[in-house]
């Protein structure tokens, strides 16, 4: 009979082998893009999203969500809010901190 020490010895071993193999980085949370501001009382940010098929990005201006769009990937859905981002810029939004 194997006692649980040398058992659990055995799977750290394991463990250890399986932890030297490179493994993709993953992460699967709704993540705010941006935040911007314009005046003192307006607020816009866009907040990316995994979906089943991809990628889902949704903007919201004063805490309400004014659109959303569906992407393949993530890299689309990245690409798309960073072109929203540029186009508020021109509208006379700016970044707002990062701690707000």
């Amino acid at each position: 009979m194997v006692s649980r020490s040398t058992a659990l010895a055995g799977s750290l071993r394991a463990v250890a082998h399986m932890a030297s193999r490179q493994t993709a980085s993953t992460y699967n949370e709704p993540t705010v893009m941006w935040r911007m501001r314009r005046g003192e009382t307006q607020v816009a940010l866009a907040v990316i999203a995994p979906s089943a098929t991809g990628a889902s990005v949704v903007w919201f201006v004063n805490g309400h969500p004014i659109g959303m769009r569906e992407f393949p990937d993530w890299a689309s859905a990245i690409a798309w809010s960073d072109r929203i981002r540029h186009q508020n810029w021109s509208a006379g939004w700016r970044l707002a901190p990062e701690d707000e």
